[in-house]
């Protein structure tokens, strides 16, 4: 578990049973075809809410009712809450859902525990004897003149009785892991520095507030977690580029000091291993760096202050790059050109010499600009994409399945729509296998068969279809 994936995934064969873990109620469904799939949110009677994912189906009385929601739409994508008063009740041992490969990913079982919307470690709910420490792999440090957002740090030989010594403020990060009982490796559940013994910065790795800001890349050192496929994780705060002299540093950065440094690592058992490093610190000596823009070639990044402060902006051709491919922002930032929207246009990040991975574009009234989100660096820019997206259709035993694919700039399921025989019926789109069944409220009789389908690609080009299937 990291800070990509806020629970655990558990092999499971589908269709398995998936019992309610106490008494208690739904929460709230979805069906999110790109990620979680089929999802169950569920109350428990400790006041958490249990998350299931990547689901087959639900059980009889809550599938009913996900499609008579989605009847209602007229898509496969829903998200509907309940509150304690018109809920669905369960007792623990109950069946709720079963197991399956919706979404994202073979088939598995998603499992996070949520306290509000801050989503918990479940493995922390679950204690079994863990007498081994966690495990410091290494530790490296840093200084506050470094180009913080993809300096992976200077390593420190921890069985040679390390030393820091720097005339500037420095801050550590820890690659750390719990070998525990959990048949594989997991993050910690903290991690803690402490000044001659004085809590100076403190990080539940696991816990995600999904109401708060975005963290994702400020807790880890993106260009180790791509290229090398290790947790590197930072035990400071980002400070603002712009940093004056005067102004505070931010939590986890030691200066003015000497004396002594303690890294500490806890497990969800409260096993702890830690490891102190004598440290010499300095004061900043100047302003971190020049200003920089975050505007060029009719395109503006906008944001929080401090990512924007270590943001830059080149023109390349028709194109905007923003850093390098080895930059990760702390928390979204929005990107937005000066080139009015029309159907057919679309945001892309630059893969490779000329490859292209479509963006999401914001919604937006004012069509005189297009904005997307942005998390890490690279090369953007807006193209074209007059072509629609391509259908297949086939029948058998009594359905109609389909595929449906768009090369270049991507299927937008949640504008996917279908009718047989002037009925609503439901594209159950899944983004991995590009299309699937067409479930309707009967089996189809064999014979030939009115199909009415209308579908979108993210460039906002819509197109229909009315055709005859025939099924065997």
């Amino acid at each position: 578990m990291d800070h990509f994936h806020g629970g655990v995934d558990l092999r499971a064969r589908t269709p398995l049973k998936v019992i309610a873990p106490t008494d208690g109620w739904i929460e709230r469904i979805g069906i999110n075809p790109p990620g979680y799939g089929r999802t169950l949110y569920f109350r428990m009677s400790d006041g958490n809410t249990a998350t299931f994912g990547h689901l087959s189906r639900y059980e009889p009385a809550l599938q009913e009712m996900v499609r008579d929601s989605q009847l209602v739409t007229g898509t496969n994508r829903v998200d509907f809450t309940f509150d304690s008063t018109n809920a669905p009740r369960y007792k623990a041992g109950e069946t709720i859902c079963f197991t399956g490969s919706s979404g994202r990913g073979p088939a598995h079982l998603h499992f996070e525990v949520r306290t509000g919307a801050v989503q918990r470690d479940p493995l922390s709910f679950y204690k079994p004897k863990d007498f081994d420490k966690p495990v410091i792999a290494g530790v490296r440090w840093i200084k506050l003149s470094d180009y913080i957002p993809t300096a992976t740090g200077n390593d420190l030989v921890l069985s040679a009785s390390p030393r820091v010594k720097s005339n500037e403020p420095i801050a550590f990060m820890v690659r750390a892991f719990d070998p525990g009982p959990w048949g594989r490796n997991a993050v910690p559940f903290a991690v803690r520095v402490y000044e001659n013994e004085r809590l100076i910065f403190e990080d539940h790795c696991s816990d995600i507030d999904l109401l708060g800001p975005s963290n994702i890349y400020e807790k880890l050192v993106y260009p180790e977690f791509k290229n090398n496929d290790r947790d590197v994780r930072r035990l400071f705060e980002w400070p603002d580029r712009n940093l004056a002299i005067d102004d505070d540093l931010p939590l986890g950065w030691i200066e003015d000091f000497v004396g002594v440094i303690r890294v500490e690592v806890e497990d969800r058992n409260g096993n702890t291993e830690s490891v102190r490093i004598p440290v010499e610190a300095g004061l900043p000596k100047e302003r971190m760096r020049k200003e920089m823009s975050c505007e060029s070639n009719g395109y503006t990044l906008t944001g929080d202050e401090v990512s924007l402060s270590w943001a830059e902006l080149f023109p390349i051709g028709n194109e905007c790059r923003i850093n390098d491919e080895n930059f990760a922002f702390p928390a979204k930032q929005v990107l937005t050109a000066s080139e009015s929207f029309e159907p057919g246009k679309y945001f892309y990040k630059r893969s490779g010499t000329t490859g292209k991975t479509p963006l999401w574009r914001i919604p937006s009234a004012d069509s005189t600009k297009m904005s997307c989100f942005v998390l890490r660096g690279g090369t953007y820019g807006i193209a074209r994409d007059d072509s629609p997206p391509k259908l297949t259709l086939s029948g058998t035993s009594g359905k109609v399945s389909f595929t449906l694919v768009d090369p270049e700039s991507s299927i937008d399921d949640s504008r996917v729509r279908c009718k047989i025989d002037g009925e609503v019926a439901i594209p159950e789109y899944e983004y991995e296998e590009d299309g699937g069944a067409v479930w309707t409220q009967s089996k189809l009789s064999s014979g030939k068969h009115r199909v009415e389908f209308e579908a979108a690609n993210r460039a906002g080009l819509l197109k229909t279809w009315d055709t005859t299937v025939t099924i065997p």
